[in-house]
């Protein structure tokens, strides 16, 4: 609960403080709405048939997939931003997945970076 003051005019300017009722708002724990960053280690090169594969599973799941290599990034809206990246084996890259279905779209990313 919050308190909200008001200052009451008069000669000892007496404070006066009144309880305000504020809706209890509980976040929503454990769901699979939001967005979600993983660090990975590519242990296989994504080529233009890998990154067709992302953008499909990012297309079947309603999730934007973003890939960061670096100082570069490629998102699920293009392949060839996601080719341009440059991906072999042993490059660290970072995965931010949005969408309701996160988990879904991470586990068949994952297969495909992991080989």
């Amino acid at each position: 609960m919050k308190f909200a003051y008001k200052v009451i005019k008069n000669k000892n300017r007496k404070v006066e403080f009144n309880e305000v009722e504020t809706p209890i708002v509980n976040p929503t724990i454990g769901t699979s709405t939001g967005t979600v960053s993983f660090i990975l280690v590519a242990k296989n090169t994504l080529g233009f048939r890998e990154c067709a594969a992302i953008v499909n599973i990012a297309k079947e799941t309603g999730c934007t997939v973003k890939i960061a290599s670096g100082k570069k990034s490629g998102t699920s809206a293009s392949i060839l931003s996601m080719v341009a990246l440059g991906i072999v084996t042993e490059k660290s890259l970072v995965l931010t997945i949005n969408g309701k279905r996160n988990e879904e779209a991470f586990r068949g990313i994952s297969k495909i970076i992991s080989g």
